[in-house]
């Protein structure tokens, strides 16, 4: 909303207050004020209306000519020199005399007169042309124009008055003032000078106009206006002109309108802008002539319906959009624009003036739908008051009668459907509850002369019992006690509220620190935090199944709800990598969207919280096989142990999966991994409540071993049991998309639900030091090629007890006959007591023969 200082000193006398701290009383009041804009040329005084007595050719100069101007009644004439062929003796001029800033005819810029001798004659002053004064003609500012000859008649009487006062020439200052979304009756110069007179403690003062100035002239056919649902439309306004004559508006319309930024159409159109910005209330003016039949109705638009708007495009319309219409055709969208062809043009006469009350969500509804949005349509959507539909089309039509109408200006008739009439509103305030919630008392009469000014009606009930009448504008704002609290708050100052420590003395529930955490470990190892939409297109979503879409989405990139971060860490990677940054370690906490009947609030979507992070480029140290450009699968799987361990998941239950690309769908339910992961270097992250089964034959096969405990088989199969929970996904990046995106190098990703694993961590607890030494032992065991670390490991606690504190895989090597070495390094320590050589060697034993007879393992 841009607020005119000139337009606000209409209604409220702002003497003694300067812009900037009108904004900053408006900002305190709940009204923030973005920026403070000036809006006209910098003209500063002494500049003067003045007269000129005589002219003289200069004496040493022949084309420059010696003026005697009066510049005060009763004053001698002062000697100016004067360029300009156009002046003649009794002409009156606009004078700028010394000490004056006028503006460079040339440049533009700034110009400061002072007394000076010219060709040897002293000048005390200068006549000023229209250029200098910042004044255009149709827009267009002509420097080799002469002096600025004023109408005598105007100017009679006016000679040492204020220049910049009687010609407009002061520059208007334009405080943007952020709209408030419950707050239609501030998005005006009326609703804001009602708060600005409320915090200046200033009367409100009204513009003096009236329609009986003007003849009231009755329609010669019968006219019907009306309303199919008042649910849609509450009141509904039509006011017919005739004879109109498009002439110039008078110029404090035009400035007004030019410095908030509004164009120029018409004049009948810039009217309906002016009232609209005035007071709030959009109007529509329809070229009568151009509409069909004698009804003007509301009434929601018919499935197949079109209409070309005003901007010049073809919309289709829906049941869900109201329109107005007459007896054949649409002629506008109720609250958003009117059509192309009931426009008015240069060549229009008579008029049909709408003026309406919609509902605010029909108008948002539709404005959403067509992708339109207006000037209308923001304050509509923010609530109009129907109480001042009236008001406002009787204002329009006090200004078209007079700056429109024909030589005997009339009013036209008007029509109405639905009702003005609005309930009245009565809300309680306790006057105790100000002092528990503010820290200060209040007395009934304190209250009344802060709201009041704000149309509020008070009547003071008991001591600490009023009772306010709401008017009808901020009834959709103000319900409760705790509304008229704010009021009262915000209308005595913030500032002024006393500092007090709080009465409460509960402790706070602490915040959940866990993606915090997350975030600074991610930091610190390397990354950077990447904010991405959660709107995608149905492309980078895969398929449809299962995706949340957007009703009326913005464009093709924002049909749909991510189902995944992946997709677009892939193109901000991509994007860094284009621009020089080779190494781009990106991560993002967030939700995702699927659709699923398991969804807890009942909507059909589940929401999970989710962490996707991709490395591309360098660790900034060797990799596994001493290349410091790249990273590879091993840094990822890593970074996702890191992330396990800092949440406190227990590693002995996880287990890495690799997800062959034919069984994709079965693996992650949806299949969309089979478009971002490589088909044969993605693997499976999942966490099983159960230990490996382990069996106490030595016979058994491993191959059934690993089956039954849910690990990957000799082909890589990924075996789901029941009792196994998937976390995640991480892998490289599909070959064809990596081409796509113009990345040369390996790229590696993963994606993990933070709400699962969260749900599986361990809480935190302390534990004594142990004061015992502690012992460390290797073994070197030779096992089946396709048997599987943690397989062995499992076994190697569950054989030890709690004796073991740790067991760390040193080295392998690969054997003939199908079989690896492994060298386990294991960490003893008993919580009381030094362990003896015959304790330890007997523990060790026991894991031996336990490896062997569960696992077949032998020993060299």
């Amino acid at each position: 909303m841009k607020l005119s200082f000139d337009w606000l000193s209409d209604y409220v006398d702002l003497n003694g207050v300067s812009p900037q701290e009108l904004a900053e009383k408006l900002t305190m009041g709940a009204f923030e004020v973005e920026e403070v804009t000036t809006v006209g040329a910098a003209i500063e005084g002494p500049l003067v209306i003045g007269e000129i007595i005589e002219i003289h050719q200069h004496p040493n100069a022949d084309k420059i000519r010696l003026t005697k101007t009066r510049i005060a009644p009763g004053q001698d004439p002062v000697e100016i020199v004067c360029g300009a062929q156009n002046i003649e003796p009794g002409q009156i001029i606009p004078v700028a005399l010394p000490g004056a800033r006028v503006l460079d005819r040339k440049t533009g810029g700034p110009l400061f007169i002072k007394a000076s001798a010219i060709r040897g004659v002293q000048s005390n002053g200068m006549l000023c042309s229209p250029s200098e004064l910042g004044i255009t003609v149709n827009g267009v500012s002509d420097p080799e124009a002469g002096i600025l000859i004023l109408d005598k008649a105007t100017m009679q009487g006016k000679i040492g008055h204020d220049a910049r006062e009687l010609l407009s020439l002061k520059p208007d200052y334009v405080l943007h003032v952020e709209p408030r979304s419950n707050r239609g009756d501030a998005m005006s110069v009326c609703g804001l000078a009602r708060e600005v007179a409320a915090l200046l403690s200033r009367p409100l003062k009204q513009p003096l106009w009236s329609l009986d100035e003007f003849k009231q002239e009755k329609s010669t056919s019968a006219f019907h206006v009306s309303i199919e649902d008042p649910a849609d439309c509450r009141f509904l306004t039509i006011r017919l002109f005739n004879g109109l004559k498009q002439k110039s508006l008078p110029e404090f319309i035009t400035k007004r309108l030019t410095a908030i930024g509004v164009r120029s159409v018409s004049p009948i159109v810039d009217i309906t802008n002016y009232v609209m910005h005035e007071l709030g209330q959009p109007l529509h003016a329809y070229d009568a002539a151009k509409l069909e039949g004698s009804t003007i109705a509301v009434r929601r638009a018919k499935a197949g319906e079109i209409l070309e708007t005003l901007d010049g495009k073809k919309r289709e319309l829906t049941n869900e959009m109201l329109v107005i219409a007459d007896t054949k055709n649409v002629v506008g969208v109720a609250g958003v624009m009117g059509s192309k062809d009931s426009e008015i043009s240069d060549s229009t006469t008579s008029i049909a003036l709408e003026a309406a009350s919609f509902a605010p969500a029909r108008v948002r509804r539709a404005s959403r739908l067509l992708g339109l949005s207006s000037d209308a349509s923001l304050r509509f959507e923010r609530g109009v008051d129907a109480a001042g539909v009236r008001n406002a089309s009787n204002r329009a039509a006090y200004l078209i009668a007079k700056y429109c109408g024909a030589d005997e200006p009339a009013v036209g008739e008007i029509y109405t459907a639905g009702s003005a009439e609005i309930e009245a509103k009565k809300v309680g305030l306790r006057l105790h509850q100000l002092k528990r919630m503010l820290g200060l008392e209040f007395t009934g009469k304190q209250v009344q002369e802060l709201i009041s000014p704000l149309g509020f009606s008070i009547t003071i009930n008991d001591e600490d019992n009023v009772t306010a009448t709401v008017p009808s504008f901020r009834q959709s704002d103000v319900s409760r006690e705790i509304d008229l609290v704010e009021e009262v708050c915000r209308l005595w100052g913030y500032d002024k509220l006393p500092v007090t420590m709080p009465s409460s003395t509960l402790a706070a529930i602490p915040q959940d620190q866990t993606f915090q955490r997350i975030k600074q470990t991610l930091c610190t190892w390397g990354f950077s935090e990447a904010w991405l939409s959660s709107l995608t297109s149905a492309v980078m979503s895969g398929s449809d199944d299962g995706c949340v879409s957007v009703l009326n989405p913005l464009s093709v990139e924002h049909q749909v709800l991510r189902r995944s971060l992946l997709p677009g860490l892939v193109q901000a990677a991509a994007f860094n990598y284009s621009r020089g940054r080779k190494k781009a370690w990106l991560f993002e906490i967030g939700r995702t969207y699927l659709r699923s009947e398991k969804s807890p609030w009942g909507t059909g979507v589940v929401e999970p919280n989710t962490l996707g992070a991709i490395l591309v480029g360098s660790p900034n140290e060797l990799n596994w096989q001493g290349n410091k450009d790249i990273c590879d699968i091993y840094t990822v799987k890593g970074q996702l142990e890191n992330i396990l361990s800092l949440l406190r998941v227990d590693s002995e239950k996880i287990r890495y999966s690799q997800v062959l690309a034919g069984e994709s769908e079965t693996a992650t339910n949806d299949g969309w991994q089979t478009k971002v992961f490589h088909p044969g270097k993605t693997f499976s992250i999942t966490f099983s409540h159960k230990p490996p089964v382990l069996s106490d034959e030595k016979s058994a096969k491993p191959e059934n071993q690993q089956a039954k405990s849910g690990e990957a088989d000799k082909n890589g199969r990924g075996k789901r049991p029941n009792d196994e929970i998937c976390l995640g996904y991480f892998g490289e990046l599909h070959p064809q998309i990596a081409d796509e995106q113009e990345i040369k190098v390996p790229v590696y990703m993963f994606e993990i639900n933070l709400d699962l694993i969260k749900s599986l961590g361990k809480g935190r607890s302390f534990k004594e030091t142990a004061n015992t030494p502690t012992v460390q032992r290797d073994i070197t065991a030779d096992v089946p090629e396709h048997l599987a670390y943690t397989t062995i490991r499992s076994c190697i606690l569950a054989s030890a007890g709690q004796t073991l504190k740790d067991v760390e895989l040193v080295s392998t090597f690969k054997l003939e006959n199908g079989l690896k070495s492994l060298s386990f390094r294991l960490r003893l320590q008993h919580p009381e007591k030094t362990m003896t050589t015959e304790e330890i060697e007997s523990l060790i034993q026991k894991i031996k023969s336990s490896l062997s007879k569960r696992l077949g393992v032998t020993y060299r």
